[in-house]
């Protein structure tokens, strides 16, 4: 159901500019995505849909920035599959690769839906590092799970001038979480447990922040 086991290639993949240029006309910050592939209703005009595969699907790692964020469903994105890399040259601030998406017709990637208001839109942006070319977003159509909404319209990011690497450990644990505390099915996050890592493992401000909300997502768990 899930695919092959997550494994890192020596993949190249190197992303037109013209999403990025379009993102302006695809997604301006008074358009709401939040509408089903069907049509149907969606929230109000001041909101939008984002699909996180990634760290965002971590609560707390999504609302340092963008605080307007509430959890819509859960959804998988067919015919992608989730792989690892960076832009050569960019240093990250996760010490190793951070997650994308890339094409693959068998496979599928899990994630978190979220509801926005358009205010934080620019925000998510400067978190994708869409201005510096880290990121491009793109529209998607995600399936909901145990919803009747069916598929639905979202904003999500793509790496843009791939290359494969591994992640660290920090990034690694911050996925898991994201997924266990969004509900993602258990066999997709033994799937994530398979990720391989480096083995970065220096205290930095950034990874100082991360490691405190992860202790309180932790902690409010436990109670």
């Amino acid at each position: 159901m899930f695919g092959s086991a997550l494994y890192v290639a020596p993949l190249t993949l190197a992303l037109a500019p013209l999403t990025l240029a379009l993102a302006p006309l695809l997604w301006p910050s008074s358009h709401c995505l939040a509408m089903t592939a069907t049509g149907g209703p969606g929230h109000s005009r001041d909101d939008f849909n984002y699909f996180a595969y990634g760290s965002n699907m971590l609560r707390g790692r999504l609302l340092l920035l963008n605080p307007t964020a509430v959890q819509v469903s859960v959804g998988c994105l067919k015919g992608y599959r989730l792989a690892f890399g960076q832009i050569i040259g960019n240093s990250s601030r996760w010490g190793g690769a951070v997650s994308t998406i890339i094409p693959s017709p068998n496979e599928e990637v899990w994630g978190v839906i979220w509801c926005l208001k358009a205010a934080n839109r620019q925000s998510l942006d400067d978190q994708e590092g869409v201005e510096q070319g880290i990121y491009s977003p793109m529209e998607v159509q995600v399936e909901q799970k145990d919803r009747e909404g069916g598929e639905i319209i979202c904003l999500t990011y793509q790496m843009n001038h791939f290359n494969a690497s591994l992640t660290s450990p920090l990034y690694k644990e911050v996925i898991i979480r994201g997924a266990r505390e969004s509900g993602l099915p258990s066999e997709y996050i033994k799937k994530l447990d398979t990720i391989l890592t480096n083995n970065f493992n220096e205290t930095t401000p950034f990874t100082m922040q991360i490691s405190e909300i992860l202790l309180q997502q932790q902690n409010s768990t436990a109670t």
